[in-house]
């Protein structure tokens, strides 16, 4: 990729820039990413990591795909060696689904029936009689499926709703209630010794640790995060951001929620109680 950024056909990538950063792409091993803003420039940086990379390695143009986000005015349209680039409206990278709109909605669905799929396939194992060893085994087998990068989700209302039923629905299946039987959920919960959306605190807390390590450190994420960018907001409704989540738990704005973030230990109790807690910090 040094090679890719010393092309001379490099002030032609297009590349976004976020408040001075010019980011051309995200690697991760032997996955990358090429980002841009024009279809034009997307096409000169494909053609340029395809030239530099053969030397042992090739590009594989039916493994590549394209995803224009929601912004695009038209479809992108490339051909590398004679052969179309296929255009999706989502990926997967590093085992989690990019949606082209940046909306997480779709993702929960797909982590959570994966979920539902094991959760069937270990259907011996919950004819067992200890119910907390049952437990133990949804929270170190199943759970950890469904929230796979729930750190990078913005929850809406909606989202999580279908969280705690999928809960729920891992809880009945557990303990082999049928859909006919007339029990609360109440009363399950009470049954397990489990607090009310377990698993939803758990979420919170994953996401507000992982705003906390942003905080103390400096990253590309904590750049990307704080950064403002350019150009003029589309009609409508706005997006809901991704801290938007930190600024309803913690009933602070995210900047506020950054400073809490440098003492380590106070932010680590709001953690834990997924950010239903405020604490004031001392002087």
């Amino acid at each position: 990729m040094r090679e890719v950024e010393q092309d001379p056909r490099k002030d032609l990538y297009n590349e976004p820039n976020i408040q001075g950063l010019k980011l051309r792409d995200l690697r991760y091993a032997d996955d990358t990413a090429l980002l841009s803003t024009t279809t034009e420039g997307l096409h000169q940086l494909i053609h340029s990591v395809k030239k530099h990379s053969e030397k042992g390695l090739f590009l594989n143009i039916k493994k590549t795909k394209i995803v224009d986000t929601d912004r695009c005015k038209r479809t992108s349209d490339i051909t590398v060696d004679g052969e179309k680039v296929e255009c999706l409206e989502n990926f997967e990278y590093l085992g989690y689904k990019i949606e082209g709109n940046g909306k997480c909605s779709n993702e929960i669905k797909r982590r959570t029936a994966m979920a539902v799929g094991q959760l069937k396939k270990m259907e011996k194992i919950w004819k067992g009689q200890d119910k907390q060893t049952k437990l133990k085994i949804v929270r170190a087998c199943i759970f950890p499926t469904a929230i796979y990068g729930c750190e990078g989700w913005t929850l809406t209302t909606a989202d999580e709703k279908k969280i705690n039923a999928f809960e729920m629905k891992c809880y009945r299946r557990m303990l082999r209630i049928p859909w006919i039987a007339k029990r609360k959920n109440t009363e399950i919960l009470k049954e397990l010794k489990v607090g009310q959306d377990w698993l939803l605190n758990n979420i919170k807390a994953r996401k507000l640790s992982y705003f906390g390590h942003l905080k103390r450190h400096d990253s590309l994420e904590k750049h990307i995060l704080e950064a403002r960018l350019g150009g003029k907001r589309s009609k409508g409704r706005p997006t809901r951001r991704w801290t938007e989540d930190i600024r309803e738990w913690q009933q602070i704005s995210p900047t506020e929620a950054g400073r809490e973030a440098q003492k380590r230990e106070v932010f680590r109790r709001i953690e834990s109680s997924g950010g239903n807690v405020h604490t004031d910090m001392p002087g």
